[in-house]
């Protein structure tokens, strides 16, 4: 049984702002639902006001809202969502007022300087919180590592990265509103971290999937220096797009916010009102124009705008900054991502031809070389896992790993998940499969986790990994020792069975596979 205290007057918290009266269980502190600041619609947040007496702080904040989803099934609307049982998901009350905090630490004394981890959740940049994966939870990775656990709620979709500053100044961040939560967030962190044990100056901004791009694309905001001194981009989704440049990304992403507006009948003269519209007629009308312009729809639709002095774009299409050169990143993936469901049972049932067979349903007359390639990339992987070997995430983190060593002498260190998961027959690892290691929450995720005898030692080298990373900007430990990921040398932790340093090229499997897939 754990144990919990909380008393009339403990554990008490004194912030910039104000008094906090969390919780403690066992020997971790729970400060839950801290809001950070206030919004109106479309323009930049404002800070938390100071208030007087004590806030509780128990209980999570409001998410923001999200946008309509289709039916899990169409021909049974009514149907459970298929998938959540491999990537557990929690909803929770949503409010457009949804900047609120999370902390979770071992301290309350400002002396004790414990590595900060501000984490930042998925979805891309249209859905998700801070709840939505059970994992997430920070108090078992505080406990173990003896470190400062931050995750954050802020805007998305519509109210947080619709660009709407064609129609003026009032709306010149709207398209980057969201990000700029995130950094009102940090300056937060800087401000009163402290007061739960967290050092300041040792922050390691992290996340997974939309997270990920997200802790990537603080890279790329002035506004964000000196409030965070590492990254760690999970399955970050680092969209590619060398040939582009920035008036043409502003200009993308306008058009959509344009279409939107016309979508909502709106013109010039009466753009104020789409300040005042309920959410959810504004959240239908950027859906439909986003299939009018032909984007992609859902977790896709949004990513932040590019905004003068504020936010200069995508790094693989404007190239880092110089004040971010001194920073340490960590990006890595997973075997699988989206591509893991090849429900094909025990894959030893299969003759060599028939596996043969079954891969060239895919691939066709590339067969051969993909086996080729998968067999000197994962000589103890099954050939018929070829199926699974993720492009999407691969391929940009990659890209955005050697465009930054090209840039800089500060170590990046690249990961790979590749281990199998004896559900369903056998499966690589997928998509928000290293969150419930990252957090040690394993238990949490029964699919993905539990079941096989080396899901507790993967979870502490994982862990260990990302404690080690932050305290020093090093994931090396005592057991796994991490080598820098280098063009010449584009070697990668591998997270398996067994762990260690691979210096295997995959760039070659990549291209097959992608060129199988989308040519």
């Amino acid at each position: 049984m754990k144990k919990v205290i909380r008393t009339p007057d403990y554990p008490i918290v004194k912030t910039k702002q104000g008094k906090l009266h969390g919780y403690q269980e066992d020997d971790v502190f729970h400060f839950y639902g801290i809001r950070y600041g206030t919004a109106k619609r479309f323009e930049l947040p404002e800070a938390e006001k100071p208030w007087n007496g004590v806030r509780d702080a128990k209980a999570y904040g409001y998410i923001c809202p999200l946008m309509p989803e289709p039916p899990a099934r169409e021909d049974d609307p009514m149907a459970a969502p298929g998938n959540s049982f491999e990537m557990p998901h929690v909803y929770w009350p949503m409010s457009e007022q949804c900047l609120y905090l999370n902390v979770w630490t071992k301290h309350i004394e400002k002396d004790a300087k414990k590595p900060v981890m501000v984490w930042l959740h998925g979805g891309g940049y249209a859905a998700g919180s801070s709840v939505e994966i059970p994992a997430y939870n920070g108090h078992n990775l505080s406990d173990y590592g003896d470190v400062v656990i931050v995750n954050l709620n802020h805007r998305l979709n519509c109210i947080g990265f619709l660009d709407l500053s064609s129609y003026g100044e009032k709306y010149k961040y709207s398209g980057c509103a969201g990000m700029a939560d995130i950094v009102l967030a940090l300056q937060w962190v800087k401000e009163n971290i402290a007061a739960f044990g967290g050092d300041p100056q040792n922050v390691t901004v992290a996340g997974q999937s939309g997270g990920g791009g997200k802790a990537v694309t603080l890279l790329q905001m002035p506004v964000a220096d000196g409030l965070y001194q590492k990254v760690i981009s999970q399955s970050g989704a680092l969209r590619n797009r060398p040939d582009s440049n920035v008036e043409q990304e502003k200009a993308h992403w306008q058009e959509l916010g344009k279409k939107t507006v016309e979508m909502l009948g709106l013109k010039e003269d009466t753009i104020d009102q789409i300040c005042e519209m309920d959410y959810d007629t504004l959240a239908a009308a950027a859906v439909k124009a986003g299939k009018e312009l032909g984007l992609q729809g859902g977790m896709m639709l949004y990513e932040p705008s590019p905004v003068e002095g504020f936010y200069t774009g995508p790094a693989t299409v404007v190239g880092f900054r110089e004040e971010t050169k001194e920073i340490p990143i960590m990006a890595g993936t997973m075997l699988g991502e989206f591509s893991f469901m090849h429900y094909l049972g025990d894959k030893s049932k299969y003759m060599e031809t028939e596996k043969l067979n079954i891969l060239e349903q895919t691939y066709g007359e590339r067969t051969m070389a993909v086996v080729n390639q998968f067999r000197a990339i994962y000589p103890k992987l099954d050939i018929l896992y070829a199926l699974s070997v993720d492009t999407l995430f691969r391929i940009p983190a990659i890209s955005f790993l050697n465009k930054r060593i090209s840039f800089t002498n500060k170590p990046c260190y690249n990961y790979m998940m590749d281990f199998i998961i004896p559900y369903m027959g056998g499966l690589v690892p997928w998509h928000c499969g290293d969150i419930p290691f990252v957090f040690r929450n394993v238990e949490m995720e029964p699919a993905q986790c539990t079941g096989y005898e080396y899901t507790e030692k993967l979870q502490n080298q994982v862990s260990d990994a990302w404690i080690a990373f932050m305290q020093t900007g090093n994931p090396s430990t005592d057991e796994l020792m991490w080598k820098p990921y280098r063009k010449d040398d584009p070697c990668r932790m591998k997270f398996a069975e067994e762990c260690g340093m691979e210096e295997k090229d995959d760039s070659e499997l990549l291209r097959l596979v992608a060129k199988s897939f989308y040519m």
